[in-house]
C-alpha cells in the first residue's frame, strides 16, 4: 500500500477521502485474493478430501465474495462523489455508506474463514 503525505494545506475532507479510498483498496487487494484461494480450497476439498459438501459451501462463499468485490468495485467508482458534498447530510450518508461496506467485508471474511478453518482441520485429521 502506498503511504500518502498530508499536508497542513489540506482539509479534513480531503484526508479523510484519502484514507477512505486506501482502505477500500486493501479491501478489494483482499478479496481478490480470497477469490483465487477459494477456488484453490474448494479443489482441494473435493480432489484430496472427497468432501464434496465441504467444496459446496466453498463454491458458495466463493460467489459471495464475487458479489461483494463487485459491489465494492462499484462503490469505488462512486466515491468520488463524495468531493462534492457541501453539507453535513451529505457527509454523514457517505460515512454511513462506508461504515454498511465495512460491516459487509468483515461478516464476509468471518465467514470465509470459519469455512477455510473446516477445511484446514479436514487436512489435519
Amino acid at each position: 500500500m502506498e503511504s500518502n503525505t498530508f499536508f497542513n494545506h489540506d482539509t479534513d475532507e480531503e484526508i479523510i477521502h484519502v484514507k477512505r479510498t486506501q482502505e477500500l483498496d486493501v479491501w478489494i487487494s483482499h478479496l481478490s485474493y480470497v477469490t483465487d484461494e477459494s477456488d484453490w480450497l474448494a479443489k482441494i476439498a473435493s480432489n484430496k478430501l472427497n468432501d464434496k459438501a465441504l467444496r459446496d459451501l466453498l463454491l458458495e462463499e466463493s460467489e459471495q465474495n464475487a458479489s461483494i468485490l463487485n459491489e465494492l468495485y462499484n462503490y469505488r467508482t462512486s466515491i468520488v462523489k463524495y468531493n462534492e458534498c457541501d453539507d453535513l447530510e451529505c457527509d454523514v450518508y457517505y460515512i454511513n455508506l462506508h461504515d454498511t461496506y465495512l460491516s459487509k467485508y468483515v461478516k464476509h471474511i468471518d465467514s470465509y474463514r470459519k469455512i477455510k478453518n473446516e477445511v484446514y482441520l479436514k487436512i489435519l485429521m
